[in-house]
């Protein structure tokens, strides 16, 4: 079977082992390849010109989570229970949300990749939660959505969904990127979501939905941004 369309996935950097490598979790790749699409893998690279031939071949693109970006990208020095990511990755990151902008092409930022998004439009995030009861360790929360939001609205009509959260930063309500708007809230008042104000679906999610049992949450996620263009 043709699997179809491509799908860009930014890979992480880390030391693992003796070596640094590039790495992904499975769960990413079986989610994409249950919805009939091809994943493409790109590593963080610190070339602009190589990160685009990527993005030219694919037809969304996926930020995925991962350890924390650098808070001097924007303007805070580390808290101490900040894990910061390599920096080549962080980099890497900035590149490809930055190229994907010129095309139109919809792209999702799963957890530390919507943070990512926050801070590309110039937003803050609070680098360690004090309430990690509710949002660490793959606990289950509720979310709204926002009833005038532009795509999570479509996605989750029913306007509430229960997700898993294993996050100890967020977006900082006080320092939201310019043109973004919340596009879901948990009980606690932690932003759920963002999106761009602008025809190209540019959605950031904080919990992980390729790792949901729930397949129906999984796939409906998925297949929206995979189809989005088709």
């Amino acid at each position: 079977m043709d699997l179809q369309p491509k799908i860009g996935i930014g890979l992480n950097y880390m030391h693992l082992g003796e070596y640094m490598q590039f790495h992904i979790r499975d769960k990413y790749l079986e989610a994409l390849f249950a919805n009939d699409a091809l994943p493409i893998l790109i590593p963080p690279i610190e070339d602009k010109d190589v990160l685009r031939q990527y993005i030219n071949m694919v037809s969304a693109l996926i930020i995925i989570g991962g350890l924390d970006y650098p808070p001097e990208l924007y303007g805070e020095k580390p808290h101490p229970k900040t894990e910061p990511m390599e920096r080549r990755r962080a980099i890497s990151d900035f590149y490809l949300l930055d190229l994907i902008l010129e095309t139109g092409k919809p792209v999702l930022g799963i957890c530390a990749g919507m943070q990512l998004m926050n801070i590309y439009f110039g937003g803050k995030l609070i680098q360690h939660l004090d309430n990690l009861d509710i949002h660490y360790g793959e606990k289950m929360h509720d979310i709204y959505v926002q009833k005038d939001s532009c795509w999570l609205s479509k996605i989750i009509p029913e306007g509430k969904i229960t997700v898993n959260s294993n996050h100890h930063q967020c977006v900082d309500p006080a320092y939201i990127g310019k043109g973004l708007k919340v596009a879901a809230l948990s009980p606690d008042g932690c932003i759920e979501a963002l999106e761009y104000n602008s025809e190209q679906m540019i959605l950031g999610i904080q919990w992980h939905p390729e790792r949901m049992q729930d397949i129906e949450h999984r796939n409906c996620l998925f297949n929206f941004i995979i189809n989005f263009n088709l």
